[in-house]
């Protein structure tokens, strides 16, 4: 049983764990590994600050109209 992880393992634990898909054992070493790594410590506060942000982007488009979507739709194409 390997306890220690690398980064690159580190972030895709953080990545699952947004989605809430992280076992015991992952758990334990995900938090192994953010206790001693700053930079990991620091991607998984950047990743939850983007995971909020397009939940609440995703809250304000479901109040729009479909003349609103159109609309910035053709905004953002240029069409």
């Amino acid at each position: 049983m390997k306890w220690k992880i690398t980064c690159k393992q580190a972030t895709i634990l953080i990545s699952k764990k947004e989605e809430g898909r992280l076992s015991l054992l992952q758990r334990i070493q995900l938090y192994q590994h953010l206790w001693i790594c700053s930079l990991c410590r620091l991607f998984q506060k950047q990743s939850g600050l983007l995971a909020r942000e397009a939940a609440s982007m995703e809250a304000e488009d479901a109040e729009l109209t479909p003349q609103e979507k159109a609309t910035m739709v053709q905004r953002i194409t240029g069409e």
